[in-house]
């Protein structure tokens, strides 16, 4: 194993550019899995916790950023199945690949799906499951079936362990956030397990937001989760000493972006219930830069609006005390989130103004905001 970081930094690269490049699985990708978790298992392995979270990227193709919720594996296993009883399945596999080549415009991409459709064909693809949903399926089932490695990190006591758990926690959320029952689950009670006995700050709180994640999460879970909010216990400083210890790759993993990683996952709560959550994530708006205000802003619409969008633009007199209080925070933060693009796409998608100087008449007066309606 090389001591030299740039060297891993190099091999990190290659295994996302070859076996799980954008998303995309291939026939490769399964095969690689169990030398991954072999290395995983190793206490001398650099970067653990990068290749924990790229173990959760090859089970789902995408990153928590862009699937929050997991991959729908039922669905595509259903297909593959499908597929395989269907006397007409090379016939379908090849009108697909036919659309797929249709769509490419760039010549680049003709070119490249040319090729690979000729040696899908070449080595008989359409005729066996290492094709379309295929791989992916392969890549999430051998997560699965290696799950013992991951368990036996959260165990672990090497210099790396407080990032590379709490990577781990959330990954294994990650895997199992698509199944509809999850209370009894051996996942579950491995964070349960996790959270109640764990001495580090940081696998405490990815434990409890796993939890929270899931949807079962106890009050005591959920308080932890908010402490980061609230500033409680030392929380950011304490989660800032731990992730100096060792790489987390969550978010850039800073305190300051743990919070929208957090809002994200607190975003199906309630606002009419958890009145406490909507003004300790407002506040979090003041000390919020580019893409984490972004989305804490629209964690905090859906929770303050208890997720029942307005079916056109509300009258600022009509909603209550903390929905004004919330307008009136993300106004304040006018300079810094009109650099946003996607900051304008949520209040749009709110019924809200987008307009920078709409949104400002909007709350300061809201009588001449409806008479220009």
């Amino acid at each position: 194993m090389s001591p030299d970081e740039d060297t891993h930094e190099r091999a990190l690269y290659s295994l996302y550019g070859s076996i799980c490049h954008q998303g995309s699985r291939y026939t490769s990708t399964p095969l690689a899995i169990p030398f991954l978790y072999r290395l995983i298992d190793s206490p001398d392995t650099p970067a653990r916790g990068e290749l924990l979270l790229f173990m959760a990227f090859l089970a789902t193709g995408l990153n928590s950023d862009e699937l929050p919720l997991g991959t729908d594996v039922a669905h595509q296993r259903k297909r593959v199945a499908e597929l395989r009883e269907d006397p007409n399945r090379v016939e379908i596999i090849k009108k697909g690949l036919d659309e797929c080549l249709g769509d490419a415009i760039v010549e680049r991409n003709r070119e490249y799906l040319e090729s690979y459709i000729k040696s899908l064909r070449a080595s008989g693809a359409p005729e066996n499951e290492a094709n379309w949903w295929s791989p992916e399926v392969r890549s999430y089932n051998a997560i699965q079936n290696g799950l013992d490695t991951a368990y036996r990190c959260l165990k672990d006591d090497s210099a790396e362990t407080p990032t590379a758990q709490a990577t781990a926690v959330i990954s294994l959320a990650t895997l199992q956030a698509m199944k509809e029952d999850f209370s009894e689950t051996r996942i579950v009670r491995r964070l349960r397990d996790i959270q109640s006995r764990s001495s580090s700050c940081l696998v405490t709180w990815a434990s409890s937001l796993s939890l929270v994640k899931l949807r079962v999460n106890t009050e005591k879970e959920l308080s932890e989760v908010m402490k980061l909010f609230a500033d409680e216990d030392r929380y950011p400083e304490r989660l800032e000493e731990e992730l100096e210890q060792g790489k987390f790759p969550f978010l850039d993993g800073r305190p300051s972006t743990l919070k929208s990683l957090a809002a994200r996952e607190l975003q199906h709560f309630k606002g009419s219930k958890h009145p406490e959550m909507v003004k300790v994530i407002t506040s979090a708006t003041a000390f919020s830069r580019g893409i984490d205000l972004v989305t804490i802003s629209s964690a905090l619409l859906n929770i303050a609006f208890d997720g029942v969008k307005p079916d056109s633009e509300p009258d600022f007199d009509g909603l209550n005390d903390l929905q004004q209080e919330v307008m009136r925070a993300l106004n304040t933060r006018l300079e810094k989130r009109v650099q946003f693009g996607n900051f304008m796409m949520v209040l749009e998608s709110w019924n809200l103004p987008s307009r920078a100087e709409d949104f400002e008449v909007f709350i300061k007066h809201p009588d001449a905001f409806q008479s220009r309606l």
